[in-house]
């Protein structure tokens, strides 16, 4: 069994409305299967996705993406068994690993479901973890037309592959999409543009969802970002606080703001400079906000109260000032529209309690909310 390594004061925010049907249900399904030696064992599959919509990115990013396939348990001797499914997305500047081997706090995922199914605190499923690192660092799982058609990828291509291939259910209500930071941001677009694909959301951290805080032009760092000249920016992981904003803001630019014809690097930023000061450049400026969920969710009222489920969390002293303060302004959107959401917020920065989380609140809530094999499918 996983302990609880911690244990923090989680508070509920705005408006932590359960009306999610299956978030009462405590009822727990069969046990998993035992390998020979007696223990709880899935597998992890480590493969490569082919992605149309990837193919002739301006980044040069290759349109083969590598995506790992946690399979429960039972999976190879219930060969007539189908599980729901989860779609985890990781955060800027990171990959794979960060979820399936020694990542967010040691997290290794196989480790944490295994011993999760084992000690009967989730339900089987399939966990499916896609890149979205390019060459930039981070696609923010976003069509453009210079990095490429990562939402595409993702909802399209990704969706279609794992359910040719494993035996998922393959409908809304069974499948979950989940992510940290930026993955947290990519998870609830996805959540908000296509409830028929996915039935719930939760987003750990996300970033990205405003235009708010340190990613505006109090932001030091925009006048490095307007300085670089070339792609040489992105050859090494960010050394600098300085150099990890910068790479953060054309990253964005790339995804939010793309220009296939300004070379070298195919973006056009949201500021500009005048008189010694940043004012909003357009067309950029409205790109940036027509990206951002806190200034479009109104658009997706209807979308969103088709979800089964929708949580967001964060911590009270993240080290990006813009994420506590989206969180809550989103939350605030989605109780003046009527969303059933719960916003928790816990004690900790950006990267604490990454695999608590995830252990502990995230996968539960999958565990409960997916509608399994079998099972009726309410209206929530």
């Amino acid at each position: 069994m996983i302990r609880h390594r911690l244990n923090p004061t989680v508070l509920l925010i705005g408006s932590i409305v359960l009306c999610f049907s299956c978030l009462a249900e405590t009822q727990q399904g069969p046990k998993p299967e035992l390998n020979a030696s007696g223990e709880v064992s899935g597998t992890i599959e480590n493969t490569k996705v082919h992605s149309a919509a990837l193919e002739k990115n301006k980044l040069g990013d290759p349109s083969d993406q590598d995506v790992a396939v946690y399979l429960p348990p039972s999976y190879r001797s219930s060969s007539a068994k189908r599980y729901p499914s989860l779609y985890l997305l990781h955060g800027f500047d990171s990959n794979i690993r960060a979820w399936t081997s020694h990542g967010y706090q040691e997290m290794n995922l196989q480790q944490s479901m295994d011993a999760l199914i084992a000690a009967g605190e989730v339900r089987e499923m399939i966990v499916v973890v896609p890149n979205g690192r390019n060459a930039y660092l981070g696609s923010y799982y976003t069509n453009s037309v210079v990095s490429g058609g990562w939402e595409d990828f993702v909802d399209r291509d990704l969706l279609a592959y794992i359910d040719g291939h494993y035996r998922t259910i393959p409908q809304a209500a069974s499948r979950g999409v989940a992510g940290h930071s930026m993955g947290g941001y990519a998870a609830i677009m996805m959540g908000m543009k296509h409830p028929e694909l996915f039935g719930a959301v939760y987003a750990m951290s996300p970033c990205c969802l405003g235009m708010v805080g340190d990613i505006t032009s109090t932001n030091p760092s925009w006048r490095a970002a307007l300085a670089v000249k070339d792609k040489e920016q992105f050859d090494k992981d960010p050394q600098s606080v300085e150099q990890f904003w910068t790479d953060v803001f054309l990253s964005l630019a790339a995804a939010f703001s793309p220009n296939p014809s300004r070379t070298p690097l195919y973006v056009d930023l949201p500021y500009r400079e005048q008189n010694g000061g940043l004012i909003p450049n357009e067309p950029a400026w409205t790109e940036w906000h027509e990206k951002m969920p806190l200034e479009i969710v109104s658009n997706y009222g209807t979308n969103l109260l088709q979800l089964r489920g929708l949580v967001i969390d964060y911590g009270m002293q993240d080290d990006f000032s813009h994420i506590p303060l989206t969180a809550q302004l989103f939350s605030e959107k989605l109780t003046q529209l009527g969303i059933p959401h719960v916003l928790a917020a816990y004690r900790g920065d950006h990267a604490d309690h990454i695999r608590e989380r995830f252990e502990t609140m995230a996968l539960p809530f999958f565990s409960r909310v997916l509608a399994r094999q079998g099972s009726s499918v309410p209206t929530p």
